[in-house]
């Protein structure tokens, strides 16, 4: 007999999970539509956590650390542009560089706030949402009626990503300057001010992402805490064909697979292999 009880726990996890996964994935898109490799949003959303924790803390309120936890993932965004739009840095080893640099000033960080290299002091969190309506659908209600505010910003920014992309004429330019970045400029637009636009996008997106996890899913801050999702960012981002749809529903496939790993926890199986299953999925 099917467990709806279990059904439900599931989804509604994995929703919140593949938020930060998906918010990344989209900033993915934009890149990759313009012609720009980004493997650093990893890095771009372990900073925008950090910053987000740190704003929120000294502050006492949440909303005040998502805008510096957006904050933090845009200027992350802006050296990586800086680096690699404009002085022409490997778009992979300037990632990979970003990646590591956000770790240990992180961890850095960390230590010198709050004395401890491995977690914050608690912090404020973002409030629940409860929507009416929706929370009293049959079966769907528990699932999507109540969940933090940017789990249903992120269904915005879906739908907002994917009209700004495909049914713009921002979006088109966009895309030409990743397919045919000659065309572009024969139009008199800059293509290095379109691709420094997408990274910055992207790190915004990846920012709001981090700062889900420190202030919308956990409440505090832990070292190394975005644990690879902007690499299964990245993968979503890929199997989702550059779509902002296709990368939210191929994100979902990454938080019911996280959320499928926490479930099992209560059995006799090696923790280890469980915190496996997502990344198994992604190879």
């Amino acid at each position: 007999m099917i467990d709806l009880q279990f059904i439900q726990f599931l989804l509604s996890a994995a929703i919140r999970m593949a938020t930060p996964v998906a918010l990344g994935a989209i900033g993915a898109t934009f890149n990759e539509r313009s012609g720009v490799l980004n493997i650093g949003i990893e890095g771009m959303m372990l900073t925008g956590a950090f910053l987000g924790a740190i704003t929120a803390f000294y502050s006492g309120n949440p909303w005040i650390g998502v805008v510096g936890g957006v904050l933090g993932g845009v200027l992350a965004a802006a050296l990586f542009g800086l680096l690699t739009i404009y002085f022409n840095g490997d778009q992979v080893v300037v990632s990979v560089g970003l990646n590591l640099l956000a770790l240990g000033a992180t961890t850095l960080g960390l230590s010198l706030i709050w004395g401890n290299r491995g977690t914050s002091d608690w912090l404020p969190g973002l409030p629940q949402v409860t929507i009416p309506l929706l929370s009293k659908v049959p079966f769907l209600g528990p699932i999507l009626g109540t969940a933090d505010p940017i789990v249903y910003l992120t269904w915005i920014v879906v739908a907002v990503s994917y009209y700004v992309i495909f049914r713009t004429p921002f979006g088109l330019r966009l895309r030409a300057s990743g397919e045919h970045p000659t065309a572009v400029e024969t139009l008199g637009l800059d293509v290095f001010k379109l691709r420094m636009l997408t990274v910055l996008i992207s790190g915004a997106l990846a920012g709001l992402g981090g700062v889900q996890l420190s202030l919308g899913q956990l409440n505090v801050f832990t070292q190394n805490m975005t644990a690879g999702r902007g690499f299964l960012a990245f993968a979503a981002n890929q199997f989702g064909q550059w779509n902002p749809i296709g990368a939210y529903f191929a994100s979902l496939l990454f938080g019911v697979t996280e959320a499928l790993q926490m479930r099992l926890q209560g059995f006799t199986l090696a923790p280890q292999l469980l915190q496996m299953i997502p990344y198994i999925v992604t190879v």
